[in-house]
């Protein structure tokens, strides 16, 4: 049989500086040696007692933690002798000093979603971000800027009309060049059996620049449309629909880049100069302006960067590919893109029977279709590169 704990000593509860005191430590325990410390607060109306434990450079500090009901009290045996003492005892739970600084400290306003937006790109963002902030801050305050900006553009748009005219007209290449053809139009797999199968995104917008997008397109998700550098109100309702999706998936940071991308390409369409080396194509990253620069540049042409009807040719069609990408039903309005490149609806629908879309029966909207479905253009339509 056990032999029973026999209870040697009994201390009564003398003052409180000299009992023993248990800490528990909020959020953690103690991992170094420190130094502790009773401290007594007799001023007030309602003193109070409270432990403080210094521990290098961290304060503990902690009410005591008493009642008028009861005592506490601890056992401690002894083995060897099996006799044990109850001693009785105050216990404290500490926390960081630091934790009461951040309560006396005044709480901070909080920044609305677009200011903070603002502050972040303006802090994190590349070199166009800070400029695009900048010229935006500058236009809230001083009217005078954008009035000097549009009547900049309006001045330019009828001094450089003159000079390409012809732009705008139908190009006139032989409809039997298939090469010439092949070098406007972005690759397509003609024994596709699925729509969705007709063109790869890599065949329209290279692979290695989309996967260089992430931080933009996830900049642009996180802008209000009110700040987006996006002239097009076409691109921004195709923006302004993922948004306001309550789920995102890749397929829509996707459509992202491809909206950035489409963005540069219609500032190429509108661009009246021949040399694109310093002009801005996108106010969003210069990476898309680079490849735009390069990929749509006349390679017949020797000065590099060189736009001409062929570089507006190649963007057309790639702008009406990318548009039916982004599309849920690879679906687009004639009249949507007709007033936003500021072209003619016969010269689009031309330009999209190229890259197999067809207007629906008795609708002005065109559909991608298989290749294998769609008529050769007629005859009587005859392209010519003009030298």
């Amino acid at each position: 049989m056990d032999e029973k704990t026999l209870i040697e000593n009994v201390y009564n509860r003398g003052r409180d500086s000299d009992l023993p005191t248990m800490l528990n430590f909020q959020n953690g325990s103690l991992g170094t040696r420190a130094n502790f410390t009773l401290v007594e607060d007799t001023k007030g109306r309602n003193p109070r007692k409270r432990a403080l434990v210094v521990a290098g450079e961290n304060v503990y500090i902690g009410d005591l933690q008493g009642t008028q009901e009861y005592d506490t009290y601890i056992c401690i045996r002894n083995k060897s002798t099996n006799k044990a003492t109850i001693v009785p005892m105050q216990q404290a739970l500490l926390s960081n000093n630091i934790y009461e600084k951040l309560d006396t400290q005044p709480t901070l306003p909080m920044l609305s979603k677009e200011l903070a937006t603002k502050k972040l790109l303006k802090e994190f963002g590349g070199r166009k971000t800070s400029r695009y902030l900048a010229n935006s801050e500058q236009m809230m305050v001083n009217v005078d800027v954008m009035r000097k900006d549009l009547d900049e553009t309006v001045q330019s748009s009828v001094r450089n009309e003159g000079d390409d005219e012809a732009d705008d007209t139908l190009p006139e290449v032989d409809t039997n060049n298939a090469a010439y053809l092949a070098s406007i139009v972005p690759k397509c797999d003609k024994a596709a059996t699925k729509v969705s199968e007709v063109y790869d995104v890599a065949d329209v917008v290279p692979q290695t620049l989309l996967d260089r997008l992430d931080e933009e397109a996830k900049s642009v998700y996180g802008t209000s449309l009110e700040n987006l550098p996006i002239e097009s109100d076409y691109l921004r309702e195709c923006i302004k629909r993922i948004q306001e999706k309550e789920i995102t998936s890749k397929t829509d940071f996707l459509h992202i880049k491809l909206i950035i991308y489409m963005d540069a390409l219609q500032s190429l369409i509108a661009l009246r100069k021949r040399q694109m080396k310093r002009v801005e194509l996108s106010r969003i990253t210069e990476k898309v302006e680079n490849d735009v620069r390069h990929r749509f540049a006349d390679p017949n042409v020797a000065r590099s960067c060189t736009r001409t009807t062929f570089s507006t040719e190649k963007a057309l069609t790639h702008f009406i590919v990318l548009a039916l990408l982004i599309s849920e039903k690879h679906e687009v309005d004639v009249n949507v893109l007709s007033r936003i490149l500021r072209t003619s609806k016969q010269r689009i629908i031309t330009y999209a029977h190229i890259v197999n879309a067809r207007p629906k029966s008795r609708s002005d909207v065109i559909s991608l279709r298989l290749p294998s479905t769609v008529p050769a253009l007629k005859v009587s339509r005859r392209f010519q590169r003009k030298k």
